[in-house]
C-alpha cells in the first residue's frame, strides 16, 4: 500500500470514529437530528426490539429513551474495522448504562455490554452507517444508589440529556 493509500485509510478511520462518537452523543443528548445523520436514510437496524428502516428506529428510540429512562450513557471499547473501498465492516463493543424509573418510583440501574456489528458507506465522500446490528452480550439491574452529597454536591455542571447540556456550548456536536 502506498503512502497516499494509507492516508486516505487513516482519514476514512477517523471519519467512522468521528461518526461512531456522534451515534454516541446522539442518544445520550436524546437529539434526534444528530441520531439520523449517522445513518443513511436507506439505512437498516436490526436491535432486536426493532428492525427495520434506521431513521424510524431513530424516531423511535429517542421518544423512548427520554419517556423511560432517568440518565444513560454509552461508551466505545474495542473496533475492529475493515474498510473496502467506500465500505467498511466494523465490530465494536459498546458499555452502556442506564437508569429507570419503576411504577413504584425507585430508581434501577441497568449496565450493559453489547456489539454492534455495522456496515458503513461512504457517500458523496461522507461516511454513514448503512447497517447495523446490535448484539447483546451481558446485562443486569439493581437498586441505583446515586450520590449527591458529600463533594459530589459541589460539582455544579451536571449532564443534561438534551441541548441545554454544556457540550452544544462549546459547539463539540454536530452533524455532518
Amino acid at each position: 500500500m502506498e503512502l497516499a493509500e494509507r492516508m486516505l485509510a487513516i482519514i476514512d478511520r477517523q471519519a467512522i470514529y468521528d461518526q461512531m462518537s456522534r451515534y454516541i452523543q446522539a442518544v445520550d443528548r436524546c437529539d434526534l437530528e444528530l441520531l439520523k445523520s449517522v445513518f443513511h436514510a436507506d439505512g437498516v437496524v436490526d436491535f432486536g426490539v426493532f428492525a427495520g428502516n434506521a431513521w424510524a428506529f431513530c424516531e423511535q428510540n429517542i421518544p423512548f429513551i427520554k419517556e423511560n429512562l432517568v440518565m444513560g450513557w454509552h461508551r466505545f471499547t474495542n473496533v475492529d474495522l475493515q474498510l473496502d473501498g467506500a465500505r467498511a465492516r466494523a465490530e465494536s463493543y459498546m458499555l452502556g448504562n442506564a437508569a429507570i424509573r419503576l411504577p413504584d418510583g425507585s430508581l434501577v440501574n441497568c449496565p450493559d455490554n453489547m456489539r454492534y456489528l455495522d456496515i458503513w458507506e461512504k457517500r458523496d465522500g461522507i461516511w454513514r452507517i448503512y447497517s447495523r446490528d446490535l448484539v447483546l452480550d451481558w446485562n443486569a439491574s439493581w437498586p441505583l444508589s446515586e450520590r449527591v452529597d458529600g463533594e459530589f454536591e459541589q460539582y455544579q455542571l451536571r449532564g443534561r440529556r438534551d441541548e441545554s447540556d454544556v457540550v452544544y456550548q462549546h459547539k463539540l456536536i454536530r452533524p455532518l
